[in-house]
Order: structure tokens, then C-alpha cells, then sequence
């Protein structure tokens, strides 16, 4: 029985959300306006599409022709304004791309090879416009990445996306059961999906809670103690993350303990930084070799009784991870006339068109792999593939290198960068302009070069602006 009417849940939520961001100037500053885009780009990604929520709220839409290569009008209108400002914000900021392309080497490779890949996709009209928001991801990215402080801008880009998703999400699982429930194939077990497209993608939503709050309230305890609003949203991110009685998401919970684990131990490390690069080091080689091994596993599936299937089993799944095996034998069967170059960026999970044959006799339509790596292979085939692991090897050292620079900005990056790496085993990531995880991976792979008008202006600040010894305080530490 519900405790209150679902309009005065949503005025509550309302309520909150309006006075997280009322204090946040007290807490954090006065925030940059530019970064209310990359915001407005995490929050739709991490949630429903532009279009759903205008359909929801009965807003007529143009187009609609039920014809899947279409796509949303609205939604195409949405991602195309957001990047245009984002290039507007850039030229004014006289960002330098060739300087940041030639800075990111690997990384260009790899989309200059999503871009070419559109040549020979069935569907080249569905790719580019994919292409497009991935690009679109990318700007995002370096609109945030170019702010004065880029720590700063990340957190602030995160922690606002969060205000409004968790308590949202809350108040649709318990008030709102049609936006916020689903059920699983066989229609019994209940899925917390929030304001989420999905049980996985809330999880993931949490999991960055959980850590960034955690985080927030740890080092600012001394100031505010159990006054900290951001108290309220690390319970709300634990609360989600638990999920269901009948079905919390095991994965998301594995994935929040994984990131967890390795963001609190480099924290650990603050005053042994000596020590930070062999622990990341060892759980890099660690996360690798289960990713290794989960990809053999869908090649030539071991067995229950198998070490593998022993350890599957410990994590409460059964050997076809929650038959995951069964799409990426599909997926496998549909590489295999270009298993060099695959079938093409953004060519495959195209409603019903072009989608695993088992999928038309589903109420439902597969729109991933349920394997970045899969993914990858099924759209760039090996040659993406190597690309992309080159990109992951050569990526890890540069963050451990940026850890002298900016601690804190680092431990996120790194941190994040091996969860993303993990959660690809069994969710699709890699390649999704439209997806949260996405952005958070392009924010923190770019290495965007300062400009020399930037070098100057700091250089101009550190020499004029020197605070007296007597006005300095002491950094607050982790304790």
C-alpha cells in the first residue's frame, strides 16, 4: 500500500532535487553554465530517450513511420543541437583538435575506423547518424575536459546527472510502476528500472553513485557530518543498487564492490603513490584475464563442471550467463562472411532488420550483444578488435601518469576506465554514442592538450596571484 499519492511522491522528489541544486552553489562553487549540456547529454543517455518522455507526457511527435532505419526525429533533433553547441562552445574556447588528435593517437585510429566501417554497413544511413552521436559524445567530452578545471567540471557533470535520476528512479519504482518495473522473459520476476532503460543500466547508475557520494561524504565529513545532503543520495544509490526482493541485479552489485574496492585502496594510497601503479597494475592483468576468459567461454562454452562454470556458479549464474552464450553464437554466425572487418559501425541491432533470427519470434527486439567485445568484433571485426585493445593498453599508463597532476581526477579516471573494462564482459558499452557509460569512457580516455593561451593564463595567475603564507590552509587529507 503506498504511503502517499504518487503526485505528492513526485512534488517531494520535486522538492529535493530543486534544493540539492539551490545548495550545490554553496558546496561546490558557482558551476560553469556550459556544462548544463554535457549534463543534459548524461542525463537523457542514462535514461530514457528525448522522445519517449515527450511521447510520455502525450506531446506529438513528427515522423513516426514505424519504419526502424528512420529513428526518432526528435531524438536526432536532440543529439544534433546538443553537439552543435558543444562545437560552438569549443570555437570560442579556440580549441585545437588537430593538437588533441595527434595527442590521442589510438584513439582516433579507432574512430577514424568506426567512420570508414559506415562504407560498408547494409544500412549506411542508420550508421552515420550513429557515428554522428558518437561524435557527439566526444564533444561533450571536451567541452568538460576544457574547463578550467576539468576534475571540477566532471563531478559537477556527474553529481547533477545524479541528482535528478536517483531520486527520480526512486519514485517511479514505488508511485510510477509502469515507467519504473519491468518483469523478465517469463513475466514473474520483478526488474527495478528506474527512469533507466533497463535493470543493468539503473545498476550502473547506482554504482557511480554509490562511489561518487561515498567519496563526497567521506572527505567533507568533518564539515557537515550526518548533515550532508549527499548523505540522503549515497542511501538512495544503495537502496537501488539492492534492487527487488525477487531479482536485485547480481552484476550490478559485483560491478559497485569491483569499483569500490580499487577506488578506496588507490585512495589509500595517497601519501604512497609509489605503490598506486603496481596495485592498478595487478588488478588491470586481473580484470584482462576474466575478460579472456569470458570470451573464450563464448567461443567454446566450458562446461558446468568446469573451473569456469564452478566460479560462474559461485556468483549465482548458470553457465550460459543468463544465456548470453546463445546471442554471441548468433552473433558469431553473423561475422562470419567479414570476420576481418565486420558488418559495419552502427549496422546490426536495427529493429528486426538486421538483428539474430531467434530475436523475430520475441516480444521483445535485442538492441546489443550483451558484450562490448562481441560488439566490436560483430561491427569492426578483428581489425576493431586489436584496435580496441590497443587503445585499452596504451590508455591505462597514460591516467597512471596523470596521477601527479591531479589525484583525486585520476583515481575517478582509472578507477572507472577498469569498472567499464569489466562490465564489457557481459554488457555492451563500447561503440554506444547513446549510452552513459559511453561518455564517462570519452571523458576519461581524451587527453586534451592545454592551449598556450591556457599555459599563459595560468602561468599569469600563479605569478600575480600568490597567497601569503598566513592566508594558506592545509589541503583537507583522507582520513
Amino acid at each position: 500500500m503506498d504511503i502517499m499519492p504518487p503526485e505528492m511522491a513526485l512534488l517531494l522528489g520535486v522538492g529535493l532535487i530543486y534544493f540539492a541544486f539551490r545548495t550545490d552553489k554553496q558546496r561546490h562553487g558557482p558551476a560553469p553554465k556550459a556544462l548544463i549540456w554535457p549534463t543534459l547529454w548524461y542525463l537523457v543517455t542514462s535514461s530514457h530517450p528525448f522522445g519517449y518522455w515527450m511521447q510520455l507526457w502525450n506531446i506529438p511527435l513528427p515522423g513516426g513511420s514505424g519504419d526502424p532505419t528512420d529513428g526518432s526525429v526528435i531524438d536526432r533533433f536532440f543529439y544534433g543541437v546538443l553537439t552543435g553547441i558543444g562545437l560552438w562552445i569549443l570555437s570560442r574556447r579556440n580549441f585545437d583538435w588537430k593538437a588533441m588528435l595527434r595527442a590521442n593517437p589510438w584513439l582516433t585510429a579507432f574512430m577514424g575506423l568506426m567512420l570508414v566501417s559506415v562504407l560498408w554497413s547494409h544500412y549506411p544511413y542508420v550508421s552515420f547518424k550513429r557515428f554522428i552521436k558518437v561524435i557527439g559524445s566526444v564533444v561533450m567530452a571536451c567541452v568538460v575536459l576544457t574547463e578550467p578545471d576539468p576534475f571540477a567540471a566532471f563531478c559537477t557533470v556527474l553529481r547533477r546527472g545524479l541528482y535528478i535520476h536517483l531520486p527520480m528512479s526512486i519514485i517511479c519504482v514505488k508511485y510510477y510502476r509502469d515507467i519504473g518495473v519491468g518483469f523478465d522473459w517469463s513475466g514473474t520476476a520483478e526488474d527495478w528500472q528506474g527512469i533507466a532503460t533497463s535493470k543493468n543500466v539503473l545498476g550502473q547508475v547506482a554504482m557511480l553513485g554509490v562511489v561518487y557520494f561515498f567519496w563526497e561524504v567521506w572527505r567533507h565529513w568533518k564539515e557537515y557530518g550526518w548533515k550532508n545532503i549527499h548523505l540522503i543520495y549515497l542511501l538512495m544509490a544503495v537502496h537501488l543498487l539492492l534492487g527487488s526482493k525477487n531479482d536485485s541485479s547480481k552484476t550490478s552489485l559485483s560491478v559497485c564492490l569491483f569499483a569500490m574496492v580499487i577506488f578506496l585502496r588507490i585512495q589509500s594510497l595517497r601519501d604512497r603513490p609509489e605503490y598506486v601503479r603496481p596495485f592498478v597494475m595487478k588488478v588491470f592483468w586481473g580484470t584482462v584475464a576474466l575478460v579472456c576468459m569470458v570470451v573464450l567461454h563464448s567461443i567454446v562454452h566450458f562446461s558446468a563442471d568446469s573451473p569456469f562454470g564452478e566460479f560462474i556458479a559461485l556468483l549465482g549464474r548458470d553457465v550460459t550467463m543468463t544465456g548470453r552464450t546463445f546471442i554471441w553464437d548468433d552473433v558469431y554466425a553473423a561475422t562470419a562472411q567479414s570476420p576481418f572487418l565486420g558488418v559495419g559501425f552502427g549496422g546490426f541491432w536495427i529493429g528486426r532488420l538486421a538483428n539474430i533470427p531467434w530475436n523475430a519470434h520475441m516480444t521483445w527486439v535485442l538492441a546489443q550483444a550483451h558484450s562490448g567485445y562481441a560488439d566490436t568484433y560483430l561491427q569492426l571485426g578483428y581489425l576493431g578488435a586489436a584496435v580496441l585493445v590497443i587503445v585499452i593498453f596504451t590508455s591505462l599508463p597514460r591516467l597512471l601518469d596523470t596521477l601527479s597532476d591531479d589525484f583525486d581526477f585520476a583515481c575517478f579516471r582509472i578507477t572507472l576506465f577498469i569498472t567499464i573494462i569489466f562490465v564489457n564482459m557481459t554488457e555492451s558499452i563500447y561503440l554506444r554514442g547513446d549510452h552513459h557509460l559511453w561518455l564517462i569512457l570519452m571523458m576519461i580516455l581524451w587527453m586534451v592538450p592545454k592551449s598556450s593561451e591556457q599555459l599563459a593564463v595560468e602561468t599569469i595567475e600563479v605569478d600575480e596571484i600568490q597567497p601569503r603564507a598566513d592566508d594558506m590552509e592545509p589541503a583537507p587529507s583522507w582520513n
